[in-house]
């Protein structure tokens, strides 16, 4: 096993705007090393959507607070939603100072927002410009960038992360390195289902590493499917953004019909989603159609090249022909969780962007964000390192915990492809209890964060923002609560639950039926 020579006072995994926000605020003031599997090649560099600012004369933080509380369908926290709608601003200014150009004269209406707030970068290429600005600024500022390389495992003492292990993926070498404080910046776990906008490097792994260590994670039930993936047969597949229909485009079904005919095509996207799962399954089809022909073609190559490319790519002119588009997973609302300043439950492990679960997103995100979160927050990720000058303590525990799952025996039953089919099939836009049972049955043996987000979906038995229940189709008041999940002393994964807040201490269970083994039968 190799070793760095180095040792770092932080170690940052990952190269998304969160990570690199992160690693840029640190530069000058402590020795910072960025890994990643590749520069730029996240979910970053793919965003269409743009990053959303309260910047109009009848717009306001507060309006862009309440919005996105609203998508978070009550398990939002108002106090993460206030901070970073009340740092967008600044957020802003500084990706501009660092190079990103925005065209902040038109900004977009997206589903959910009251107001067009959502500011892009070449037309549809918002995330792409975001990453190279950060890259180009991490290298000017002297960070150490590390391409190549996958996080293995995270090294601890004690109940404090010292560092990370990681594998190189052309020589297949191990690295050891040393560093006062981790940031896990590793993107989501997408790519747990088959259709997925997420791209490989959006596997989970930092989320699974945290967990192994220790760390406590939450709202791991909430996937969020974007109602407009391109159903062009890609891994990961296209995503036609939400400006578009915006702009004016519009969804139809298999039949040629409105899905929305009096409107509702920029509604939240976990309400878009249901109803075009809904309309495919009556129609007994895999996907609509989104309908941008009446945009033009000027307009359409003007502001959405990258959706006119990947449409020709697949035979598709987009100006004259409907594209097919199904609900597709692409962002995760679960993940490590945090305190606002991405501060975890392991001491000197920091979790920032969509690995992390600050609270902001609730039971759904609402549109363009992300990228604002992971400015944001990998900022005052910054400062909580600066001001600890050492590691950084952790965020209070959630204690009182239930037994949830039993320790995975014997090997693994399902593999990449296979766990990746099962979960779309059983785990997708709607669940049901015998669905989600099976699939916790085939899953013993494989991957646990697999399995900690099926038996966190069996477990509410309800439906909330993007966690669709058909034998529980109403949200109910006992499920005003987040789940968090951890790893008992003998493997077993646990739940304990959250009330809404950053602080908010753990709620006594409500009366009703107890923990829903992974292994229940369908």
């Amino acid at each position: 096993m190799g070793e760095l020579n180095d040792d770092f006072d932080v170690v940052v995994v990952g190269a998304g705007v969160a990570g690199l926000c992160t690693a840029v605020s640190l530069a000058g003031r402590c020795k910072v090393a960025v890994f990643s599997s590749e520069l730029g090649g996240g979910s970053t560099a793919l965003a269409q959507g743009g990053i959303a600012v309260a910047t109009g004369p009848h717009d306001s933080a507060a309006a862009h607070s309440a919005d996105t509380l609203a998508a978070a369908a009550g398990l939002g926290d108002p106090e993460m939603a206030a901070l970073v709608t009340g740092e967008a601003t600044s957020a802003l200014e500084m990706l501009t100072d660092l190079g990103a150009r925005f065209d902040t004269s038109a900004p977009a209406r997206e589903g959910g927002h009251s107001a067009a707030r959502v500011v892009h970068a070449r037309g549809d290429a918002t995330g792409s410009e975001i990453s190279m600005a950060l890259l180009g600024a991490a290298r000017q500022k002297g960070v150490r960038l590390v391409p190549g390389y996958e996080l293995c495992e995270l090294l601890t003492q004690g109940d404090r992360a010292v560092g990370a292990l990681f594998r190189g993926l052309r020589a297949g070498d191990h690295l050891a390195v040393r560093a006062s404080n981790v940031v896990l910046a590793t993107g989501g776990y997408g790519r747990l289902w088959e259709a997925t906008t997420s791209p490989p490097a959006c596997n989970g792994v930092g989320l699974e590493v945290a967990l192994r260590a220790g760390a406590q994670a939450a709202d791991l039930e909430f996937v969020q499917f974007h109602p407009t993936g391109l159903a062009f047969g890609r891994d990961p597949r296209p995503l036609a953004t939400e400006a578009l229909r915006g702009a004016g485009a519009r969804l139809r079904d298999a039949a040629g019909d409105y899905l929305h005919p009096d409107g509702g095509d920029l509604a939240p996207r976990d309400v878009v989603s249901a109803s075009m799962a809904r309309r495919m399954a009556d129609l007994g089809v895999g996907h609509c159609y989104l309908d941008a022909t009446a945009l033009g073609r000027e307009r359409l190559e003007r502001g959405f090249p990258t959706f006119v490319s990947a449409c020709r790519s697949a035979g598709v002119d987009p100006a004259s022909s409907w594209a097919p588009v199904s609900p597709t997973a692409h962002y995760t609302m679960g993940g490590v969780l945090t305190s606002s300043s991405g501060c975890t439950t392991l001491e000197g492990l920091l979790a920032v962007g969509e690995v992390a679960c600050s609270g902001l997103h609730g039971a759904n995100r609402l549109a363009s964000n992300s990228l604002l979160e992971g400015a944001v927050l990998g900022r005052r990720a910054a400062r909580a390192i600066l001001g600890a000058k050492g590691p950084v303590p952790p965020r209070e525990r959630v204690e009182g915990f239930d037994e949830l799952v039993a320790p995975s025996r014997g090997q693994a039953r399902l593999g990449g492809g296979e766990l990746r089919r099962a979960m779309q099939r059983w785990a997708g836009v709607f669940r049901d209890g015998d669905g989600l049972g099976h699939l916790a049955r085939l899953l013993e043996g494989s991957s646990l964060l697999a399995r900690a987000v099926v038996a966190a979906a069996l477990r509410r038995e309800e439906s909330r923002g993007a966690h669709r229940r058909a034998d529980f189709p109403e949200a109910s008041s006992r499920w005003l609560v987040r789940q968090v999940v951890g790893l008992g002393p003998d493997g077993a994964l646990v739940v304990g639950e959250l009330g809404v807040g950053p602080m908010a201490g753990l709620l006594a269970p409500a009366p009703g039926p107890g923990p829903v083994p992974a292994t229940a039968a369908p």
